[in-house]
């Protein structure tokens, strides 16, 4: 049984992929609307639910998994790190697939006012230490680890998926209505210029999440509008495996399986 940990569309994409191989495959996502937009494209097996580490190695012995596809979003680092304890501690094979990071992306890092933060916690105490206002682009989970460093709440804007979760969490934060923006994207240059205009934007803080995520877009906004960039860096994690692209991880489980036939 393969095992895809998922959550971007990516995941999705390699779950059709890997499925043209074999039925033996569940796709799991951390949440309920994750499980919705994988279920729209993939008729295989879908779950959703968070995992820690005892939960995900009793999924694994109670499905028979012997591999792990760990295709989550680059910054879930506790999953990611769970995945591979549980891979050794059952002797699983664990792969990585990791977004790559584009050329035009590093171009136009290059070409933006780009500060580097290694947490949430610093690039909130940069933030404070500025003047301006700024429009977080992070999602919602980490943002309390933002706000709290921020002594003028007045100046924070935050992008989300509106899903009535997350607003209920920003208005726990003593965030207003107007200074939330609750919209799916993906959001082009142009609007991502328009929502730095509307909220007279110094700062944009957004991940390094490369194509899938849209970085691109928020980068190329912010340097035509002169704004200042504080990007949120991956985390350093030590994958055993790593494939860059869907085709290489397709190949790569496709010669394990015809191995064991």
């Amino acid at each position: 049984m393969i095992l895809i940990l998922g959550g971007t569309g990516d995941s999705v994409v390699l779950a059709e992929k890997l499925y043209a191989l074999t039925d033996k495959l569940i796709l799991s996502t951390a949440t309920d609307y994750g499980e919705h937009v994988a279920k729209q494209a993939f008729k295989g097996l879908v779950i959703s639910g968070q995992m820690d580490y005892e939960a995900l190695k009793t999924f694994c012995e109670n499905h028979l998994v012997t591999y792990i596809v760990d295709a989550t979003h680059p910054y879930a680092q506790v999953i990611s790190e769970n995945a591979i304890m549980v891979s050794e501690a059952l002797g699983l094979l664990y792969y990585r697939y990791e977004r790559p990071r584009s050329e035009v992306h590093q171009d136009r890092i290059e070409s933006a006012k780009v500060i580097y933060c290694k947490d949430y916690e610093t690039a909130g105490k940069i933030i404070d230490a500025g003047e301006g206002n700024v429009l977080m682009t992070t999602g919602s989970r980490q943002v309390e680890k933002m706000v709290k460093e921020i002594k003028d709440i007045k100046r924070i804007y935050v992008r989300v998926l509106p899903k009535s979760e997350h607003l209920i969490k920003l208005e726990a934060l003593q965030l207003m209505p107007d200074q939330i923006i609750a919209m799916k994207g993906p959001f082009s240059i142009e609007m991502n210029k328009l929502m730095l205009a509307q909220v007279k934007a110094k700062y944009i803080v957004t991940k390094e999440s490369g194509v899938q995520g849209k970085t691109d877009e928020k980068l190329q906004a912010a340097r035509e509008m002169d704004i200042q960039v504080i990007l949120i860096k991956r985390p350093e994690i030590s994958y055993p495996t790593v494939c860059t692209s869907i085709d290489e991880m397709v190949d790569l489980i496709e010669n394990r399986l015809q191995l064991k036939e």
